[in-house]
């Protein structure tokens, strides 16, 4: 079961629901500020520190007050302060964004709040969607995978999600991966089923040189009870039960057995790369850096890497991310390396005045965040053009430069067999290889990179397990900016 609604401005398309038993939608208890739930409103103001900040645009956000879970204020005042700044960074020209909430689970036990994004850009309006969930034992706030017992309950939901959209004449299955970001609104309606909600154009197929059409608006697979519930975690359980309450508890009690350890969400990919240690002597690591994607033909080489069980580092522009952010989830579940590469691909050190930086680098940080929940912490400046003020920003919001120690030079025409030469003869222990993989004969140079290298008894790994970067500094270090 599909449901498809007109997409229409600053409107939650739930609220006309609310106590009713709609099945494609995620049951609600409360939608508004009232005796029992105060609300937490601000506009763009409350948000100063965001390392871009456009001008003229407006922000209204919203959250819930529960009285005894100030820990779940505080979180979701972090998760409105991200979405603030990542639709800053990652919006063209962007005009305005509002954030609604509603509670969707009321108990003594578990909290449930859904939040609704409404954002106007260059390319249009769309809406996205976000359920949090709060333990009142512990004080801890889940994501939505958090209902679920963990990564291969989650993968058994892609795959059931799959089988209801699998006619769907809008959906990209491409798109359809087990990521936190792709399953951050989850919940049960009036009947016990498990609803998922995917956001305004999320699956939507590729439009080239656009980003995926988000007219048709949210789509949700419906789980019924009995297969959803063999998934479900501990707080899954609970969560169900405090959905269906006929009484909502809006003041519970202090947290009085906090957690030791955040746990990691189902859908979350830590620690990309092979487990090797690359200071070892012993051992001879190489990291493959692919830039100015993804493309057309990145999902080739997804394919040619994962036949091959090779880690990459993927250094991504706005333009290509924004048009297939599919291809930026595919890289991350399969446990690639993403970085930023700036969003326009211009040289930062000719072709932009200081105070255009910040919005350069803001860009594919925010937009990798909203595919996949990962914060990227690798900037590498187009043509390898940098000064002191392209380092002192990149620095500025928390990145290490990275360079590269081998050029293919596949950007210079060379083919196939040139490519591999090139890289094979040059490369050394903890090597970092730039890459193209807009570039045809790099893509058909790949296997033999890989096959070549790996008979010299080379381990493909990330960049940051080649070179353990830190913030603000470049590696090579004795990179000179020349270009």
């Amino acid at each position: 079961m599909a449901l498809f609604l007109p997409l229409t401005a600053c409107q939650n398309p739930q609220a006309a629901t609310s106590g009713t038993a709609t099945p494609e939608f995620i049951g609600v208890l409360v939608h508004e500020a009232g005796e029992e739930v105060d609300e937490w409103t601000g506009d763009g103001d409350d948000f100063p520190d965001h390392p871009h900040v456009p001008e003229d645009v407006e922000i209204s956000v919203a959250h819930p007050v529960f009285e005894g879970a100030d820990a779940f204020s505080q979180a979701l005042a972090r998760r409105l302060d991200q979405e603030v700044m990542d639709f800053r960074g990652v919006s063209r020209d962007p005009v305005s964004l509002e954030i609604t909430w509603e509670v969707v689970a009321a108990s003594d036990d578990v909290l449930g709040v859904r939040l609704v994004r409404t954002e106007e850009d260059l390319h249009g309006v769309r809406q996205g969607y976000a359920t949090y969930w709060y333990d009142v034992s512990t004080g801890h706030t889940g994501y939505a995978t958090e209902l679920l017992a963990d990564d291969a309950a989650l993968a058994e939901l892609n795959g059931l999600a799959g089988e209801v959209l699998k006619d769907h004449p809008d959906v990209d299955h491409q798109g359809l991966l087990p990521v936190m970001r792709t399953y951050d609104s989850m919940g049960f309606n009036e009947d016990g089923d498990l609803v998922v909600e995917f956001d305004d154009g999320h699956l939507s197929p590729v439009v080239e040189g656009h980003p995926p059409d988000a007219s048709k608006g949210r789509i949700t697979a419906i789980v019924p009870s009995d297969r959803a519930t063999p998934l479900l975690s501990e707080l899954g359980e609970r969560a169900r039960e405090a959905s269906l309450t006929e009484e909502p508890v809006l003041s519970v009690p202090e947290p009085d057995a906090p957690l030791d350890a955040v746990p990691v969400a189902p859908g979350v990919v830590t620690d990309p790369g092979p487990d090797v240690d690359c200071a070892d002597p012993g051992v001879k690591c190489v990291a493959l850096t692919f830039d100015d994607g993804p493309v057309e033909q990145t999902a080739h080489l997804l394919d040619i890497l994962a036949e091959e069980e090779v880690t990459a580092s993927f250094f991504l522009n706005g333009g290509p991310l924004l048009t297939r952010p599919w291809s930026v989830r595919r890289m991350y579940v399969e446990g690639h390396e993403l970085a930023n590469h700036n969003d326009l691909h211009e040289s930062m050190s000719r072709h932009f005045e200081p105070e255009e930086l910040p919005a350069q680098v803001a860009m594919v940080s925010a937009g990798i965040r909203r595919q996949t929940g990962y914060t990227v912490d690798l900037f590498r400046p187009p043509f390898g053009a940098t000064n002191a003020d392209v380092k002192a920003e990149i620095s500025a919001q928390a990145m290490a430069e990275i360079m590269w120690t081998v050029d293919s030079e596949d950007w210079t025409g060379s083919d196939r067999d040139e490519i591999v030469e090139k890289v094979v003869s040059e490369v050394e222990p903890n090597g970092v290889v730039l890459l193209h993989d807009p570039q045809p004969p790099t893509i058909a140079a790949v296997p033999g990179i890989i096959e070549k290298l790996r008979g010299q008894g080379y381990v493909f790994v990330t960049t940051t397990q080649a070179l353990a970067p830190e913030t603000g500094k470049t590696y090579p270090p004795d990179w000179d900016g020349s270009w």
